[in-house]
């Protein structure tokens, strides 16, 4: 069955392929564990390893994120030593329910966890008082979008239902930004904002004048002037990968740079 487009953005997944059920994504050991509860600080409780059915695109394209996200940790840690990926949260994926998810073509992530400490919450750290936290949220949105054309989140959230996950699906591939679809727009805004230190500047998904100087002073500070993300995924990817390696790393924007290699790895992604 195809999945259903209602627009123009939305592209045609590989329908043919089957569903599975796995309990890991990317390796074997990395290991996916089912969000229950919460504790007494808002952290999501995943006491035990599960399975997921999903559909088989969905698997691979989320196992491309954690494969990143563990790349991000080992080259990019904050810290002296490097951060090895450990295991993923989740809260669903194929569910009889309106959406992507009905077709097995969307996860809601709950955790994403390099151990020793170092780890995203996405029902705390989004919107955490600590730069630190909402940088390393932000790495994992950027992350994300490389691979999957939507990603809702707790600064972008339409309905009111996604302050607690990340929630990533297939209906659109992992596309050309496009500042006409929120989702994209308010990865620039929460980068211009927490990474280039724009003040004062809301993630709402507007791509307005306020957000228009912010992209300028970000693509300024990443030195992507000629790498134009709305022209195509590889441009796309550019930035989000530097994105991701500011938010890992926890520092301003312009520590990384782009430059020729990197355009070589995001056409490789």
């Amino acid at each position: 069955m195809p999945f259903p487009s209602s627009s123009k953005a939305f592209a045609r997944s590989n329908c043919d392929l089957p569903d599975i059920t796995r309990d890991w994504i990317h390796q074997r050991e990395l290991k996916t564990r089912y969000r229950t509860d919460y504790d007494r600080d808002g952290f999501g409780v995943h006491p035990n390893v599960t399975s997921f059915t999903m559909h088989e695109e969905a698997h691979t394209k989320a196992g491309l994120v954690i494969r990143d996200l563990h790349n991000l940790g080992v080259d990019y840690a904050r810290t002296d030593i490097p951060w090895s990926y450990q295991w993923t949260g989740l809260a669903g994926a194929k569910v009889c329910k309106p959406g992507y998810h009905r077709y097995g073509a969307a996860i809601d992530f709950t955790r994403f966890d390099w151990g020793s400490g170092h780890f995203v919450d996405t029902a705390v750290h989004g919107k955490s008082k600590r730069l630190t936290f909402r940088r390393r949220y932000l790495a994992v949105i950027a992350t994300c979008r490389k691979h999957f054309g939507t990603v809702l989140h707790c600064n972008h959230d339409p309905d009111g239902s996604h302050w607690n996950h990340i929630h990533a699906d297939r209906g659109r591939l992992a596309v050309a930004a496009n500042w006409e679809y929120q989702s994209d727009t308010s990865i620039i805004q929460w980068a211009a904002r927490d990474l280039a230190g724009v003040k004062d500047l809301a993630v709402d998904g507007d791509f307005g004048p306020k957000t228009r100087r912010a992209y300028k002073v970000l693509r300024e500070q990443l030195g992507t002037g000629d790498i134009d993300p709305c022209a195509s995924g590889d441009n796309f990817r550019v930035w989000l990968n530097l994105i991701g390696r500011h938010g890992i790393a926890d520092l301003d924007a312009g520590a990384f740079r782009a430059d020729a290699a990197m355009t070589r790895t995001a056409a490789s992604d």
